[in-house]
């Protein structure tokens, strides 16, 4: 818009009137402005979003992972328990076999 057109205004409807209609167009561009912004904010949250989900799914997938080791684990120390019980009675048994012996 050039200078003269403005003055144009300015005397047809009056300086008031102008600062008026500058200032809505203003308005109204700085909140075309801010919904664009939060367009732009929200694909970041959801992306953040879609990202964080990922990382918990992998997260729960590794902890059932280190949970089916543990109880493979606890499976596994039970069993080496009953044999070292085994062997102790076997151990035991001996040794009385062979403390019977010397009496």
């Amino acid at each position: 818009m050039e200078l003269e057109q403005i003055f144009v205004l300015v005397e047809r409807i009056g300086l008031p009137g102008v600062l008026l209609g500058i200032m809505c167009y203003y308005i109204m561009k700085t909140q075309e402005a801010h919904r664009e912004e939060i367009i732009r904010w929200e694909e970041k949250d959801t992306l953040g979003d879609s990202r964080l989900i990922d990382v918990i799914k992998e997260q729960n997938k590794q902890n059932a992972t280190t949970a089916q080791a543990l109880n493979n684990l606890n499976i596994s120390n039970k069993d080496v328990t009953k044999s070292n019980e085994r062997l102790a009675s076997e151990i035991k048994g001996m040794a009385e076999a062979l403390m019977a012996r010397r009496r």
